[in-house]
This record gives C-alpha cells, sequence and structure tokens, in this order.
C-alpha cells in the first residue's frame, strides 16, 4: 500500500523533492563522442522500475582489470562527465557502467531515497550478470556518494571511491541554513543520505577525494567520512578544487593517487 503523507508535511515534502534531486532528461552527449564503444542497458530494480544506463566494455587486447560502476550526484544525469568516462577508461584499462537514477534521463520512476538505494543495487546486480568473474570498484560523486556507500555497506565491492560526497542530508541543513537547527529536522527532510552511518562497517578498501575550495558541499563531510569509515581507508584533500571535476585539477596527480590506491589493493 502507498503511504501517506500529512498534508501539513505536504509542502515541505515538495520543496524536498526539488531541492534533492534535479535531474536532466536530455543527454548532452553520449561516449561515442569521447571516442568510447558502449550499448545501451537496462537494468530492472526489484520494485520494477526500468533504468537506463551505459555499458562501456573493455577494449580489445586490455587486460580484463577490475570493472568501475560509476553513481553520479544529484543533479543532471549520466552524460556529465563523459571526459571522466574516457580517462577511466584509458588510465586503467576499464570496463565502466555508468547509469541514471530512476527520473533521470530515460530511467523511468520518480526519485526518492530508498529509490536511488533500489536503483544502484540494481545496476550493481546488472554489472555482476556481466562480468560474473571481475572485481567492481563502486564510484560515487556528491550525493551519489551516499548511494554509493550504502550499495557498499551490502555488497562489498573490491572497493569503494567517494569524490565531495555529502556526509548526510541534516549536515547540508545545518550549514546552508543554520537558523533551521531549532527546528526538527523531520518536519524538513524525510531522505538522510547518511553515508557516515554506511562507511563504519566492513572492510570494503575506501578511498575519499574532496577539495578544499568546493562551495557546494564543504570538504568536512569527507572529514567526518573519513572518521567515522572503518578502516581500510585514506582521505585525499586537493588544493584548489571545487565541488566539479576534481580530477581536472591536476589529473596526473589525482590519477596517480588512484593507482596507487588500486594497486595497494590488489585492483591493479
Amino acid at each position: 500500500m502507498e503511504s501517506r503523507i500529512n498534508p501539513l508535511l505536504h509542502p515541505f515534502r515538495l520543496l524536498e523533492q526539488k531541492a534533492l534531486f534535479v535531474p536532466e532528461k536530455s543527454f548532452r552527449g553520449t561516449p561515442q563522442h569521447v571516442g568510447l564503444e558502449y550499448t545501451d542497458i537496462h537494468p530492472v530494480t526489484a520494485d520494477r522500475i526500468r533504468l537506463h544506463g551505459w555499458h562501456m566494455p573493455h577494449s580489445n587486447n586490455e587486460p580484463r582489470n577490475p570493472v568501475w560502476l560509476i553513481l553520479h550526484g544529484n543533479g543532471g544525469n549520466i552524460s556529465v562527465r563523459l571526459d571522466q568516462y574516457k580517462e577511466i577508461h584509458r588510465r586503467y584499462a576499464a570496463a565502466i557502467i555508468a547509469f541514471d537514477y530512476r527520473g533521470y534521463g530515460q530511467s523511468e520512476g520518480q526519485p526518492s531515497e530508498t529509490g536511488l538505494y533500489a536503483d544502484a543495487l540494481a545496476a550493481y546486480e546488472y554489472t555482476r550478470k556481466l562480468y560474473p568473474d571481475e572485481k567492481i570498484i563502486v564510484f560515487g560523486r556528491s550525493m551519489g556518494g551516499a548511494v554509493a556507500s550504502q550499495l557498499a555497506s551490502v555488497v562489498a565491492p573490491a572497493a569503494l571511491i567517494l569524490e565531495a560526497s555529502i556526509s548526510s542530508i541534516p549536515e547540508i541543513i545545518k550549514e546552508r541554513a543554520p537558523w533551521l537547527r531549532y527546528f526538527p529536522l523531520g518536519l524538513i527532510s524525510s531522505a538522510s543520505f547518511k553515508t557516515t552511518k554506511y562507511v563504519s562497517g566492513g572492510t570494503v578498501p575506501k578511498l575519499i577525494f574532496h577539495g578544499d575550495s568546493d562551495q557546494t558541499v564543504s570538504y568536512r563531510h569527507s572529514e567526518r567520512i573519513f572518521e567515522a569509515a572503518s578502516y581500510p581507508k585514506q582521505l585525499e584533500i586537493i588544493a584548489n578544487g571545487n565541488h566539479d571535476g576534481l580530477d581536472l585539477v591536476d589529473p596526473d596527480e589525482y590519477h596517480s593517487v588512484v593507482n596507487q590506491f588500486l594497486t595497494r589493493n590488489g585492483l591493479l
């Protein structure tokens, strides 16, 4: 049975929906625009939502390195960072699965916190069917970091990489509207996206990136995530890095850190 929202809370829920989820339906391009072969994929969730994504396979004659499952942030869709797909594919000889959450791009449905968690699980299971013998690296950016962390707490991938992730929605609310701390946060937002909770257990290796100039999500979020995370873990604060494109500040240095992390954990 569909849950009913208290009419008094309805305006808050509408504001929450618009603030948390900012999907784009139109694509800015496809992997083909950056020279990558790809096929469209359609994972189906446990609640029968048909998602859309892209499968960018290993190139011919490349070693079968781990597969990367990419979880984007709360805005845009899978076409926002085509350049990053190209770099991951080139530098790590990796196959890549990128998918849109429900309500984003060509995926059906309407986004919600529990819905995004279900979407990530469906995408992971789809990836596992495509690559039953390969290790899977889960990568999440911004709010996608929370979704990636929740997924990692359930399926235990080979590694978890977070970039400019939020530690939780309540912390975002406290930072952006300090006066709201005097109100019950449950009235303002039903979502938590509590990354700090999801990284606190297990032994999945974690690499956490953040920029010290991020004006959207403070690097303090990643510090909280790192403090809460179980070992093994690594935190990298990038000087002059903002919220988007941390890998573009100094690409060689960024990927040197990733390469060392993957090598240390037997993934390269």
